[in-house]
C-alpha cells in the first residue's frame, strides 16, 4: 500500500461560548449549553485547549455574562486593569453593585497546548450554534419602559449575534524582561462574522510557532459596541470557538483575512461651511462632504482629529475664487456608526444632519 506523505489529517476542536446581556431586575440565565469534547488529535498532532484554570479540559463551556454596551477603549481597559489572567471572573467589579451571581464576565482565557511531537501553527475561528435555551421577552410595544418580569421568555434565537463582537487578545512580552507582559487586542479581528464591519476579519491566524510540549494563552472577549440598543437586552449568543492546527512545515494558516496589520476606516462627514465674518448672521457658503480616516474600531471621533481634518480640507478649498481659513469653536465629538445596508461608516451627530464649519475669508 502506498502512503501519501504529503497528506496531513487535521481535525477541529470546538469550545462552547455563551454570551448574554443583563437588564435590570431578576433573571434566570441559561443553565446549560452544548458541551464539546476538547481533545484534538491527528497522528502526532495533539492539541488540548483549556478554558478553565483547573487543568486541561474542554468539557465545560466558557460563559460570558452581564455584558453591557461600552466604548471600545473602556472595554480594553477592563482587561488591562484586571491584570491576572486567572482572575477574570468579575473583571474587578465591586460585587455590591450587582445582584447575586450577576457579576460581569467579559473575558475568558484559552490555553492551547501542543502535546504532540511536531511544531505547529494554529487557527482560531467561530461558528454559531443552536440552543435549547430561552431568551427573555423584555417589552411589547413600548421599548423604552423595560420590565423583564412582564413578558416571560421565548426560545433562544441567538438574537445577540448581530451585535456581539468576539475579540482575541494576545500576550505582548516586555523586551527587557520577557517574564513581564501585557494583553493587546488583535487589531481588526472579530470572530463573529455576523457582526463584522467593513475591514474586520473573521478569524485569527497567529504567525508564532507552538513547539512540541509548549503552550500559548489567548483571551477571548465578548464586546457590545456603545451603540447597541435596548432591543438587545437579555439576548443570547451560543457558538463554538474552533481551534485548528497544522504542521509548521506548511507555514501559518492562510485564510486571506488573518492578517494582524492595523487597518483604517474612512468616514465621509457631511458638513456646511459658514462664513463667520458677521458672527450674528453667518453666511452659508455650501454643503460639502469631508473624508476623515480613523483607526479601525474607533467609535467616537476626537475633537482635535476633527479640527486637523477641517484645517487640511480648507488648505485647498475655494468658494467663488475666495480662500478661507478655519474659524470656530472646537467641534463636539461625533459617533462613528456602521451602516449595514450600505457597508459604510457614517458620522452620527446626535440628531443633527451635518457638521458646521466656521470660516473667515483669507485677505
Amino acid at each position: 500500500m502506498k502512503t501519501n506523505k504529503k497528506r496531513i489529517v487535521l481535525s477541529a476542536l470546538s469550545l462552547v461560548l455563551v454570551f448574554c446581556l443583563m437588564a435590570g431586575g431578576t433573571m434566570a440565565w441559561f443553565t446549560d449549553t452544548e458541551k464539546v469534547a476538547g481533545n484534538f488529535s491527528a497522528g502526532v498532532l495533539d492539541i488540548e485547549v483549556n478554558p478553565d484554570e483547573d487543568g486541561f479540559t474542554t468539557k465545560e463551556p466558557m460563559e460570558f455574562k452581564n455584558l453591557r454596551p461600552m466604548l471600545l477603549k473602556n472595554f480594553d481597559k477592563e482587561l488591562v486593569e484586571s491584570g491576572d489572567v486567572n482572575n477574570l471572573e468579575n473583571n474587578g467589579q465591586d460585587p455590591d453593585n450587582y445582584p447575586q451571581d450577576n457579576l460581569p464576565i467579559y473575558f475568558r482565557p484559552v490555553r492551547v497546548e501542543n502535546k504532540g511531537t511536531l511544531p505547529i501553527y494554529i487557527h482560531l475561528g467561530m461558528e454559531a450554534t443552536g440552543s435549547d435555551d430561552k431568551e427573555p421577552v423584555l417589552y411589547g410595544d413600548d421599548k423604552f419602559n423595560i420590565n423583564q418580569d412582564s413578558y416571560g421568555v421565548k426560545d433562544c434565537e441567538n438574537t445577540l449575534e448581530t451585535a456581539l463582537k468576539i475579540f482575541v487578545y494576545k500576550q505582548v512580552k516586555n523586551s527587557e524582561d520577557p517574564s513581564q507582559y501585557t494583553w493587546e487586542r488583535v487589531r481588526g479581528v472579530n470572530l463573529n462574522e455576523t457582526s463584522n464591519w467593513t475591514g474586520e476579519r473573521k478569524c485569527y491566524d497567529p504567525t508564532e510557532v507552538i513547539g512540541a510540549g509548549e503552550e500559548v494563552t489567548y483571551i477571548i472577549g465578548g464586546y457590545l459596541p456603545s451603540q447597541t440598543g435596548n432591543e438587545y437586552q437579555g439576548m443570547h449568543y451560543h457558538g463554538n470557538l474552533v481551534v485548528d492546527a497544522q504542521q509548521a512545515d506548511q507555514g501559518p494558516f492562510k485564510h486571506g483575512d488573518g492578517s494582524e496589520e492595523p487597518e483604517n476606516i474612512t468616514v465621509n462627514v457631511p458638513a456646511k461651511i459658514l462664513d463667520q465674518s458677521d458672527v450674528s448672521n453667518p453666511k452659508f457658503l455650501e454643503d460639502v462632504e469631508i473624508p476623515m480616516t480613523f483607526d479601525l474600531g474607533t467609535e467616537v471621533a476626537d475633537s482635535e482629529e476633527i479640527v486637523a481634518y477641517l484645517k487640511d480640507y480648507l488648505e485647498t478649498y475655494e468658494h467663488e475664487g475666495q480662500r478661507y481659513k478655519y474659524f470656530g469653536n472646537m467641534p463636539e465629538k461625533f459617533k462613528i456608526v456602521y451602516n449595514r445596508e450600505t457597508g459604510k461608516y457614517e458620522a452620527d451627530f446626535d440628531g443633527a444632519e451635518y457638521l458646521a464649519i466656521g470660516v473667515l475669508p483669507i485677505e
